[in-house]
Parts: structure tokens; C-alpha cells; sequence
């Protein structure tokens, strides 16, 4: 009866290997399985990462585009006022000659009136 229950157990150990060795097998694919969900989480964690810096760098890109249409405008504005200053600086400098040359046109009536009232005054008597 030994030999039998031997035998026998035996006999199990053998056809029940391929199940045990299967289970094992199985643990691995899973262990696999979860490993390789962990990673592609991973990655779609990361392309979605990725994908919202490359919106804020297009946005970055938009405002530094804005920045430099504003700067061409006020570099823009500046040599307008520039230009107007440069204007106003030639009127005002036209302007002075202008009052210059009246004032020196009152000066010289001046003087002609006073001659002429001395020799108003002084009559005939020359």
C-alpha cells in the first residue's frame, strides 16, 4: 500500500507540475501586464505634459509676438515725435529770426522818428 501512495503521489507531483509551473507563469504575465499599464500611464502622463508646454510655448510665442508689434509701434510713435520736435524746433528758430530782424525794423523807426521830431522841432532854421 506504501508503493501505491508513493506511486501515486508521485504520479500527482508530476501532472500537477505543468499547473503549478502555469501559475507561476501567470504571475509573471500579470506582474508584466501591470508593469507595462504603469509605463503606458507613464507615457500618456507625459504626452499630456507635453502637449500643455507646447500650449504655454505657443502662448509665450503669441505674447512675445504682441511685445515686438507693440515695441515696432512705439518705436514708431518716438521718431513721429521726433520728426515734430525737429519741426517745431525750425519754426521756433525761424520765428526768433523773425522777431529779431522786427525789432531791429522798430529800432531803425525809431530812430528815424526821433531824427525826424529833432528836425520837426528845430525848424526851418537848419
Amino acid at each position: 500500500m506504501r508503493s501505491i501512495v508513493g506511486k501515486s503521489t508521485f504520479a500527482l507531483a508530476i501532472a500537477a507540475a505543468p499547473f503549478v509551473s502555469g501559475c507561476a507563469s501567470v504571475e509573471s504575465v500579470e506582474m508584466a501586464q501591470a508593469t507595462a499599464n504603469q509605463a503606458l500611464a507613464s507615457a500618456q502622463s507625459a504626452t499630456a505634459a507635453a502637449q500643455t508646454a507646447g500650449a504655454r510655448a505657443d502662448q509665450a510665442n503669441q505674447s512675445a509676438l504682441a511685445a515686438q508689434s507693440s515695441a515696432q509701434n512705439a518705436m514708431a510713435a518716438a521718431q513721429s515725435a521726433q520728426n515734430s520736435a525737429s519741426e517745431a524746433h525750425a519754426t521756433a528758430t525761424a520765428a526768433q529770426a523773425s522777431a529779431q530782424a522786427t525789432e531791429q525794423s522798430v529800432n531803425q523807426a525809431r530812430a528815424s522818428f526821433e531824427r525826424a521830431s529833432f528836425a520837426t522841432a528845430r525848424g526851418p532854421r537848419g
